[in-house]
């Protein structure tokens, strides 16, 4: 039994490639799950999985509890 996707992939995508686009653009950026949920107008639980997902790749680290800021990784291409 095929199960149907009830997201919509592209768009996720999209906003999470907005999200690493402007927290490697912009060193200053300070994110938190509010920030976040504000910033994107999702739901608390989608801000707070997409910063966990950022936290866990070395995108962004934390500062202070629930403060954080672009992570120290660096482009291959670099």
């Amino acid at each position: 039994m095929e199960r149907k996707e009830r997201r919509n992939i592209r768009e996720r995508a999209a906003v999470l490639q907005s999200v690493v686009s402007s927290v490697v653009e912009n060193p200053s950026v300070t994110l938190s799950v509010e920030t976040l949920q504000t910033w994107l107008n999702v739901p608390r639980d989608a801000a707070s999985r997409m910063l966990s997902k950022l936290a866990s790749s070395g995108l962004v680290r934390e500062i202070k509890r629930g403060v954080f800021v672009r992570g120290t990784l660096q482009p291959s291409w670099r």
